[in-house]
Order: structure tokens, then sequence, then C-alpha cells
């Protein structure tokens, strides 16, 4: 959860965000140093100098954090196919994008690093497969866990991961229950975090 954008700050609060060890000092959390991570969201924590929790005002733990606005795309030919969230595959309608995101750019990733894909597809049997895919031959383990949908998604209990050279883009699903977790649903907004 990230620290409030303006009003009271306190070192206190810089601690429950991002941890430490007491007793507490601002020159624990330089940006990049361990503690805060070194990412857009929390781009005013300086990396060395000068620092004061006024740097903090909106900073997060997390590596990058984008809210999407799901769309949908439906149909029954050749097969049928259920996609709801942000997604763009040039295999599907020419490429043209479903849904949208505040930040297209993944903020951990070098270049490139657009998102390609966060989104659930029916995945039969009473599954749902949740997906996120971006530019570029990535880790499995370049992040710990992606939040989305009130639920945390683990890079140690993916359903698969691969890279694709032909489109240059890595993707990691997990496998799920449609009736817990759900499908994201066309016209609502959500928080995306990646830790």
């Amino acid at each position: 959860m990230a620290l409030p954008v303006s009003g009271p700050l306190s070192i206190n609060d810089i601690v429950g965000e991002f941890g430490g060890t007491a007793p507490h000092s601002l020159s624990e959390y330089y940006r990049g140093g361990g503690l805060v991570p070194d990412s857009s969201i929390n781009i005013n924590v300086p990396t060395s100098g000068t620092i004061s929790i006024d740097n903090f005002y909106g900073a997060q733990n997390a590596l990058w954090t984008t809210t999407m606005t799901a769309g949908e795309f439906n149909v029954s030919y050749p097969y049928p196919i259920y996609i709801s969230g942000y997604f763009v595959d040039p295999n599907l309608l020419g490429g043209t994008a479903i849904g949208s995101l505040s930040d297209y750019s993944v903020d951990f990733f070098g270049s490139p690093n657009t998102c390609k894909v966060i989104a659930t597809e029916a995945a039969g049997g009473g599954n749902v497969l949740y997906s996120f895919k971006v530019e570029g031959n990535r880790n499995r383990y370049s992040f710990t866990s992606m939040s989305a949908n009130g639920h945390t998604f683990n890079t140690s209990s993916l359903f698969s991961f691969a890279y694709d050279s032909g489109t240059n883009t890595t993707y990691w699903n997990w496998l799920v229950d449609a009736a817990t977790y759900g499908f994201f649903i066309n016209g609502q907004e959500y928080v995306i975090t990646f830790l």
C-alpha cells in the first residue's frame, strides 16, 4: 500500500511501508539501496545525498504499479475465446489494444519493457488463466508476485512460463479456479501491483 501523497508523514510510516532495522534513520531508505525499490513510483526518493521525509509522499514498496481499465474480447469461431483485461496480440484483432493501462512501461525491466497483456481468459473446466506478458526475454523470477483483482499470484506457483522469440515476448500464466478468482470485468478499473 502506498504512502499518502499529502498530509502528515513520519519515519514510522516509512518503516511500515518498507521495513528496515531499528534504530531507524532516513539513510536506510535511499531508492535502490535494498529497501526502497528503484522504480518510477519512488522517483522522488533520492539514490544518495540529502534525503527528507517529504521525499516519500506517494512512495510504495513495489516494483511497478499500473491501473488497468478492463476491456473484453469474446468470439466463438474458430473456437470459443473469452479474454478480459488489457491485451495486445498481433493474432487477435490485428493487434488492436483491448482495455488500457495508466502506465505501459514495466519499470523493473530494461528496454524494451512494454506491457502486452494483463488479462484473464476462460481456460475450461471451471478454470481461469491469469496472464502477464511483457516485451523482451525475461527471467521467471524477475519479480516475486503480481497482485490483481484482489488476489496475489506468486512466480513460484506459475502454471506456465515461456519466452516467444517470434514476438519477443515473455509470459507468466497462473491457472486458478474461476469461482474463487473470477475474471476482470469489462469497464472496471483494477490496480495491478508487482513486488
